[in-house]
């Protein structure tokens, strides 16, 4: 009977039909370009399509409201990036000002 592999691990052939199991559980191994930021506590920026999918509306009603300075953002060159802390930060406080 064959072992059950976890969805972190990835099955891969080998000459001479020999399974073998790698484990892509750390963001190195998964070949992450952020995995050294994440590792030293940096937070990696989100791009619009990211945050936009986040907030659930379109990339560029959310570059929008970053031109005009009504959510955090920064520009870097002529892309909108976005942390995930701030806009978290940033609906909660929009919140608050319903709930009053």
């Amino acid at each position: 009977m064959g072992r059950l592999v976890s969805l972190r691990e990835r099955r891969s052939e080998t000459p001479g039909n020999r399974r073998t199991v790698e484990s892509t559980s750390s963001p190195a191994a998964r070949g992450d370009r952020y995995s050294s930021a994440e590792s030293h506590g940096i937070e990696p920026p989100l791009t619009s399509k990211e945050a936009s999918q986040v907030l659930r509306i379109h990339p560029k009603v959310l570059e929008r409201m970053a031109k005009r300075g009504e959510i955090p953002a920064l520009k870097v060159g002529k892309f909108w990036r976005y942390r995930a802390s701030a806009l978290d930060g940033w609906i909660n406080s929009r919140l608050q000002l319903t709930l009053r």
